[in-house]
């Protein structure tokens, strides 16, 4: 994300939160490289979509990794009290 596209120049996005999207994309970029692509031939592409509407900018990442399972990793990592409701942490 090196220097600005001009439709950004057209959008009325303060620049704060325009640098905290680029953030967010760029860690989400780099966690699909460093962790789901880890073992992945270099040439396997990573899908970015970024899509603005009126009040908000969502940004899509898609890689070819193994899914996240995130239940199980919530279990492995914290001590949680499983309930019909949801979950609590101790």
């Amino acid at each position: 994300m090196v220097g600005r596209a001009v439709f950004l120049d057209y959008l009325r996005i303060p620049e704060a939160v325009l640098q905290q999207c680029k953030l967010a994309t760029i860690e989400g970029f780099t966690n699909a490289v460093r962790h789901a692509h880890k073992n992945l031939p270099l040439e396997t592409p990573i899908n970015l979509e970024i899509t603005v509407f009126n009040e908000r900018l969502e940004v899509n990442i898609w890689d070819m990794g193994e899914p996240f399972d995130l239940q199980a990793k919530l279990i492995e990592e914290l001590p949680i009290i499983w309930n019909d409701l949801g979950f609590t942490l101790d």
